[in-house]
């Protein structure tokens, strides 16, 4: 008698796991949406008179030369941390990207990572889970009213996220040379450097330059914990209601964010060969007199902003700082919770909600507005020099840059005018900001896409924006899935700045703790945050391998 054996158990197919991912995302929006509640109900029609007449002193900002020399001065100090900060957090990401990447824990023999990349990518959680207002308020408690405060705040958090990026970036391209250069012997940085990391440049560099741009804002926002700057010089207006200074200061904030954002678009239009693009030759010329410009920059920038703020960088050593973080530590252990890890849990889902919510506001709208953006779509298409496209994408950059200009607690306050405290409030906030990031970096990604596939769809007679949606989108949908979910972790972050203003969550709580001196108390949420963001990190692996 034959006995019928049973079918052989197989792995789902590609299209089998993005099915399962597409349900699970759809599931955590639902339940997401679910918790926030009715948004009609969170509608503040009295607050639109002073939400009007922020808006409207936009038109009419304090120009007093006083006031105009402080904004001057403060701006110099804002830039100076943001160049500090960002140089540490480059440094920092570079060589733990190279720790974080599958690539660098690859066994030669049967291509696995083994538990050390798993260790690697869990210790890198902590730093990261700390948004830098709360490493400021730690710091200042140990190393007092000092440069690197603010340095350290930047510094720290961004070269933690800095490294998961660049590590993700990496992941994802080829691996073949990589194993090629290893199998022959070769250490490991040298492959990484001379396999994966030309095919990452430009990639890497447009997010350094990203990481700059953000760095301007946290360092405005460092300054209400005393760093001082423009964000010490937004508080006092805001409190004032002086709404004529507070626009002042946000169009020195934007100036100064649009200045690393046109910085950013020269190096990666040189860099791209937009100069002579049908002559290889001048082409590389091209991107090396770039490179050698950007490193002149960044090489004078740097001990600049080092003389500005009279950075001391003997201060981490001294026997006040020794002394100083033994009392921080000591307190900060054992972590304790005032009402239980049952508020908490519930803190945390709205958490998780209130960042979920905006990723997907700020997801969407920047897809459509980077295709504006970097001319994908629009009037008279990609470089054609039309006026109408030129118009378009210049708006729509403005756009963008205004909305990633102004730091989320500003953008919190202004919709609380109108928006109820709650999670739709927070979720607005943290909405609109990261609209204007994923709408930058979505466009980016655009344009250092391969247009030989859409230009070949275009020429044999299909419409643009039919040749963007089979032919472009392909290509870049999977850095943007891979930006969109980095996204979401750093809105869990940014919960806490929105949080302290009544969006909720644990945000609310930790500003409470924080306002009490109660360090166990800080330290029990912050490791809840920590669980959050280590839970969102396994959740994005996830839907990255099987998108």
């Amino acid at each position: 008698m034959t006995s019928i054996q049973a079918p052989p158990t197989s792995k789902p197919t590609g299209s089998a796991q993005a099915r399962r991912v597409r349900i699970v995302v759809a599931l955590v929006v639902g339940a997401a949406v679910v918790r926030a509640g009715d948004p009609s109900g969170s509608w503040n029609a009295g607050g639109l008179d002073r939400f009007w007449d922020f808006f409207a002193a936009a038109a009419s900002p304090e120009l007093s030369g006083d006031f105009l020399a402080l904004t001057w001065r403060e701006s110099l100090v804002t830039l100076s941390y943001a160049i500090l900060g960002t140089a540490l957090a480059v440094t920092i990401g570079l060589i733990g990207g190279a720790l974080l990447t599958r690539r660098w824990w690859e066994s030669t023999a049967d291509r696995s990572t083994g538990i050390g990349w798993r260790i690697a990518r869990t210790a890198g959680v902590l730093p990261r889970s700390i948004h830098e207002v709360v490493w400021g308020l730690l710091l200042l408690n140990v190393l007092g009213l000092d440069p690197m405060v603010a340095v350290l705040a930047i510094g720290i958090p961004f070269g933690a996220i800095t490294a998961v990026v660049f590590a993700d970036v990496v992941d994802e391209r080829s691996a073949d040379a990589y194993r090629a250069l290893r199998a022959a012997g070769a250490p490991r940085v040298s492959s990484l450097a001379y396999s994966l990391g030309p095919d990452a440049r430009d990639d890497l560099a447009s997010y350094a330059f990203y990481r700059f741009e953000c760095a301007i804002r946290s360092a405005a926002i460092l300054g209400i914990v005393g760093a001082g700057g423009l964000g010490f010089q937004l508080q006092l207006s805001f409190t004032s209601l002086r709404h004529e200074e507070v626009w002042t200061l946000l169009y020195a904030l934007i100036a100064l964010s649009g200045l690393a954002d046109g910085w950013s678009g020269w190096v990666r239009r040189r860099s791209a060969g937009v100069v002579a693009p049908d002559n290889l030759s001048t082409r590389r010329g091209a991107h090396r007199g770039v490179g050698t410009w950007t490193s002149l920059g960044v090489a004078v920038a740097i001990p600049l902003a080092w003389w500005r703020v009279d950075l001391d960088v003997s201060t981490l050593w001294s026997s006040r700082t020794r002394s100083e973080a033994t009392y921080v530590l000591s307190s900060l252990w054992p972590p304790s919770l005032r009402d239980g890890w049952r508020t908490v849990i519930d803190q945390a889902v709205d958490t998780v909600a209130l960042a979920v919510l905006a990723l997907v506001l700020a997801f969407v709208a920047g897809v459509v507005l980077s295709l504006l953006a970097s001319g994908a779509v629009g009037p008279r298409g990609p470089g054609t020099g039309g006026p109408a496209g030129v118009v378009v994408r210049a708006t729509t950059r403005a756009v963008l840059l205004v909305t990633r200009a102004i730091p989320p607690p500003v953008g919190a306050i202004v919709v609380l005018f109108v928006i109820r405290p709650g999670v739709w409030a927070g979720a607005l906030a943290l909405g609109v900001y990261n609209l204007g990031v994923l709408g930058r970096l979505f466009a980016e990604v655009i344009e250092n896409a391969d247009v030989a596939a859409r230009d070949a769809l275009v020429s044999q007679g299909a419409r643009r924006t039919q040749a963007v949606a089979y032919a472009t989108l392909p290509e870049v949908w999977g850095r943007f899935t891979a930006l969109g979910l980095y996204r979401w972790e750093v809105a869990i972050r940014e919960t806490v700045v929105v949080g302290v203003v009544g969006a909720g969550g644990l945000g609310r709580a930790l500003d409470d703790e924080l306002s009490a001196f109660a360090w166990g108390k800080v330290s029990g949420i912050l490791l809840a945050l920590v669980a959050i963001t280590f839970v969102v990190d396994l959740t994005s692996g996830w839907i990255r391998r099987n998108r």
